[in-house]
Order: C-alpha cells, then sequence, then structure tokens
C-alpha cells in the first residue's frame, strides 16, 4: 500500500481512521446521539467536503485520494454514509446535478451540514443513519431527494428513519448517469468489504493468539492457521481490486465499470469467507450483539449483496466477456 499512494494520501486515511474509531464507539445499533456526535465530529475534520468541488467550498479530492478513507470507513464500521457521500453523492451531483441542485447540496456537503447515501434496487438505503439526502434509480434516471421527504410514487423504507421518500428531482444526462451511479455504489461497497473484511481479520488473529484450548493458543492448530492464512489472502487480494476501480473512475476511464465489477465480486467473495471464518474462529461468538464481532458480521453480510452480490457481477462479467452485453446494463436485475 505504500508503494500504491502518496504519503499524502496515507496521511489523510490515517487522520481519518483515527476519527472514525473515535466516533464509532461500541454500540451494535448506535442511537441518535451515537450519529449526531459522529456527524459533528467529521464536519469538524472536514472529511464530507473532500469529493466536493472547489468552487463549492470542498477539496475537489479524486477518487483515488478517498478510497483509503473509504476502506477506513468499513473498518470503523462507522454508523453514518460517510463512505456513499464522499465515494458517489458528492461526485454524482457535481457531475450531473442541475445548477440549482448543486447549488442547494454541494455547499451543504462541504460544511458538513448533509450527509447522502444512495437507495440500492436490490438492498434499499442500508443501514448507515443520518443521511439528508438519497440518490435512487428511478424510471431510467437518478433522482436526487431529499430524506424523509414524501412524493407519490416514493419508496418506503419500514422502522427505519427515512420513512418515505419520494423520487425527488432527475440529474441531468440520464443515460451516463445511470450506468456512474451502479459503477459508483459497485465500487464504495467494495472498499468498504475490504476494510471490514480486514477488521474480522485482525479479530480472528487476536482470538487465535488469546483464547486458548487443550493448554495452548488455538492459534497453534494447523486448521485455525489455515483460516487465517485464507482470510488474510483473501483481504489482501480484495483491497487492490478497489483501489484500482477508483484510478480507473478518478481518469475517467471507460473500463471504470468492469474494473467496479471485478472489485465488488471480488471483496464479496473474501467477505463471505471472513464472516464465515471469523465465526468459527470465535467458536460461534457473534451471533448475539453482545460479542463485539457481531458489528461486523452484520455489516459484511448487507454489504456483501448490495450493488450486486458476487454471483451477480461474475455473470455479469461473463456475459461482458462473451459480447452479450453491456457491463453496465447486467450490474443490477
Amino acid at each position: 500500500m505504500i508503494d500504491a499512494f502518496s504519503d499524502e494520501q496515507t496521511e489523510f486515511a490515517r487522520l481519518a481512521a483515527k476519527a472514525f474509531a473515535s466516533s464509532s464507539g461500541g454500540a451494535a445499533a448506535p442511537g441518535d446521539a451515537e450519529v449526531a456526535a459522529a456527524r459533528a465530529t467529521f464536519a469538524e475534520i472536514g472529511l464530507p467536503l473532500l469529493a466536493v468541488p472547489e468552487e463549492f467550498g470542498g477539496a475537489g479530492m479524486t477518487e483515488t485520494d478517498v478510497v483509503l478513507i473509504i476502506e477506513e470507513a468499513g473498518y470503523a464500521d462507522v454508523p453514518v454514509p460517510i463512505a456513499e457521500t464522499v465515494g458517489v453523492v458528492a461526485p454524482m451531483v457535481a457531475r450531473y446535478g442541475t445548477a440549482e441542485q448543486r447549488t442547494r447540496w454541494l455547499p451543504a456537503l462541504a460544511a458538513g451540514d448533509s450527509l447522502g447515501t444512495t437507495m440500492c434496487p436490490s438492498g434499499g438505503l442500508g443501514t448507515r443513519r443520518g443521511a439528508d439526502l438519497v440518490l435512487v434509480e428511478h424510471e431510467g434516471r437518478v433522482c436526487v431527494a431529499e430524506a424523509g421527504g414524501s412524493a407519490a410514487g416514493g419508496v418506503a423504507r419500514a422502522g427505519g428513519e427515512v420513512s418515505a421518500m419520494g423520487a425527488g428531482s432527475a440529474l441531468g444526462e440520464p443515460g451516463a448517469s445511470v450506468p456512474e451511479l451502479r459503477t459508483r455504489g459497485a465500487w464504495v461497497t467494495a472498499a468498504l468489504l475490504g476494510g471490514v473484511a480486514r477488521r474480522l481479520l485482525e479479530l480472528s488473529a487476536e482470538q487465535a493468539r488469546t483464547r486458548e484450548q487443550f493448554g495452548a493458543p488455538i492459534g497453534s492448530f494447523q486448521a485455525v492457521k489455515h483460516m487465517l492464512a485464507d482470510m488474510a489472502a483473501a483481504v489482501e487480494s480484495a483491497r487492490p481490486t478497489a483501489w484500482s476501480a477508483a484510478r480507473a473512475l478518478a481518469a475517467g476511464d471507460p473500463g471504470s465499470g468492469l474494473a467496479a465489477a471485478v472489485a465488488k465480486a471480488v471483496a464479496s467473495r473474501a467477505g463471505a469467507l471472513a464472516n464465515d471464518h471469523a465465526l468459527q474462529i470465535h467458536g460461534g461468538m457473534g451471533f448475539t450483539r453482545e460479542h463485539p464481532l457481531h458489528r461486523w458480521l452484520l455489516y459484511g453480510h448487507e454489504l456483501q449483496s448490495r450493488w450486486g452480490s458476487a454471483a451477480m457481477h461474475q455473470a455479469a462479467l461473463g456475459r461482458f466477456a462473451a459480447g452479450d452485453a453491456s457491463l453496465v446494463e447486467t450490474f443490477i436485475p
């Protein structure tokens, strides 16, 4: 990773990781106070402004600049959608939004007064809380809607803070914005999964060092060593695919959809393996919220299918390789 990123990029990621660690707390289901505190902390250090263009008060950073920060958000299980804000919402509104949409939302994002998330066609809004605007694919367009607003034809989320959401107002250039939403959604989710899987690996390694059976740490047993080795190989194979997708998006590469599909397929497989092995190494602990492992098992499970499962992306890649379909059209059923 040292060779893949500049000193400035790794330092930004380190500072973000420190902020994430202080704000994520220990609750499996953070309440309103935790969400408000996380939003305030991130606004104070300027995280939401990273991907907002400079003319709207942001830092104008690229996907390559923020991919490590997104990964750290997964590692810490951050309760608010900071990853979606900097990786999807801010860039999409900046690139495709109308003048009114950009003027309304980008300064608010830059100031930390607002956060954004996405409505995934196959996974809803997800479990991150505290969003003020939502990007949703609706009738072949990407629309921006206020979280908590209501309108005819809206999409409801039962039991969440967003009780009803209207279709909102459409972003421009529908032919380009829909594929990019899917590409960015897959890429951000892959990067988050890389962080979650890395956290599961570290928790499992610590458990293997400290838990004893038959008078010895379980990490000394060959079967446990194999599981840890498999997890490490999967994590370190998945992370660079998200970095590659970030570079493709930053460069405006037409192959960014391909890179995002590969990243999401690999990350979902790595996440599933990490979930399974972590639970085994912990002797089944983690099924209940009393154990810290529960948080990352739940989040990893959510992310594995969000913006396309491994099987879905692999099938899409196969059809694309055979020349049967456009890749981005096969991302979401």
